[in-house]
Formats: structure tokens, sequence, C-alpha cells
């Protein structure tokens, strides 16, 4: 939700994105889009919106709803990106990239280019399952 302190934008463009994030390194605003175009070319019907203030992105919002949370967050932190899904604890996860403990929230960072690529079916796979759950 929006807040006069966190502002959001819907749909931003990635060049939009990449002003959102241009106090971050430039590798780490590639991650972010990489990240983030491996979720919309997964699902490409995929609502987001974008914190203003901390780049992050939630993705689902309104369209999924998993009781207002939405179906996953893309977060940027100093080194490394964070995709989150509200549901992972719900996700098969074959491959085993998801990390957490939590009752429901798994989550799967993303260090470099290369391990985005190495990861990239993974990911767009989770994000089709989480898509997918009842």
């Amino acid at each position: 939700m929006a807040t006069l302190k966190h502002p959001h934008e819907e749909r931003p463009s990635d060049a939009r994105l990449a002003e959102i994030l241009s106090a971050k390194p430039d590798e780490l605003v590639a991650l972010y889009l990489g990240v983030h175009g491996v979720v919309r070319a997964a699902k490409p019907d995929v609502d987001w919106s974008t914190d203003l203030v901390d780049g992050a992105s939630g993705y689902g919002i309104r369209q999924y709803g998993y009781g207002g949370w939405g179906m996953a967050a893309l977060m940027p932190h100093s080194k490394w990106v964070t995709l989150a899904f509200m549901r992972g604890a719900d996700l098969a996860d074959p491959t085993g990239i998801l990390e957490g403990v939590g009752k429901s929230v798994r989550h799967v960072k993303v260090r470099t280019l290369e391990q985005l690529e190495e990861r990239r079916a993974a990911i767009g796979a989770l994000v089709l399952e989480a898509a997918n759950l009842p």
C-alpha cells in the first residue's frame, strides 16, 4: 500500500526503474532489471508497483491477492537483489534455490549476472508456479 512516506508508481518502464535505482551501483541495477525481466517474461500480464523510496517492486498486487500482499516482491540490497515469494513455502522448488525458514515467505538471492543466467529458468518456473497457486 502506498503511503506519503513511500509513494509508489504503477508499472514503471525499465528506463524508469533504472532512474528510480540510479543511486545504486550499475551492476545492481542490471541485476534488478534482469530479474524483473524474468518475472515479466514468465508472467507477461503481471501487474507491479514500485516503491519510489526504496525501489522495491511488488508483483501481483490486487491481481493475485494472497491476503493483499501480492505474489512476489523484488528488492534491491547493497550487493544483491532478492525476489521474495509471499507463499514461497508452498512452492515445489525442484532446483533448491529458495532460501528462508519463515512460515510462508521464501526468497531467491541473485548476486551476479552470471548467477542470474544460471537461475533464469528456475526463477521463471517459480514465478509461474506462484502465479498459479490456488
